[in-house]
């Protein structure tokens, strides 16, 4: 029987580290022998980036090209989390509205990438108001925001899911 692995859809303003984050989980996983673990080679990242320069190329930045592309994003996500692979969807997903349209479709776990000074008027964000984990790019590495996302999923694989991200302390 095949597993049913969450799909994972990571949020956050533009340039909050969205992409580079699923890209480091994904190679985690999928550089590892196909049995060694039921995720290695099982990561399938969809890409805001890519899905607009493919299958949302004709799609614009208003609200409902947005609202377009994020729920075509979603589909697909469940498509593919049914063919038994783990989809980290990186996804402004940046209207509220929006988001709970997604959850009706796919059920994400949602991931909220934290960023200061990313906000502009052309760059509409509304802030989750309960993500299932929250990963502050603000406070961590690149290394410690993926040290961060494994330690959230082995607590979804063991059941003792993290919500909230403790407070670390700053870089000096």
């Amino acid at each position: 029987m095949r597993m049913i692995f969450p799909i994972l859809w990571l949020t956050g303003n533009s340039g909050a580290g969205k992409t580079t984050l699923a890209e480091a989980f994904e190679k985690h996983w999928n550089d590892r022998p196909a049995d060694s673990h039921p995720l290695s080679r099982r990561v399938l990242v969809l890409d805001g980036d890519e899905m607009r320069s493919t299958i949302s190329e004709r799609d614009s930045l208003s609200a409902e090209d947005r609202r377009t592309h994020n729920l075509r994003g979603a589909r697909l996500a469940r498509l593919m989390q049914r063919k038994g692979f783990l989809v980290v969807v990186a996804v402004i997903a940046p209207f509220a509205d929006v988001r709970e349209e997604i959850s009706q479709l796919c059920k994400p776990l949602w991931i909220y990438i934290k960023r200061s000074g990313l906000s502009a008027p052309d760059r509409p964000y509304e802030i989750p108001t309960h993500p299932a984990y929250t990963i502050d790019n603000d406070m961590l590495t690149k290394e410690e925001g993926l040290l961060e996302l494994l330690a959230f999923m082995k607590g979804y694989e063991t059941g003792t899911l993290m919500k909230r991200r403790k407070t670390v302390e700053a870089k000096p």
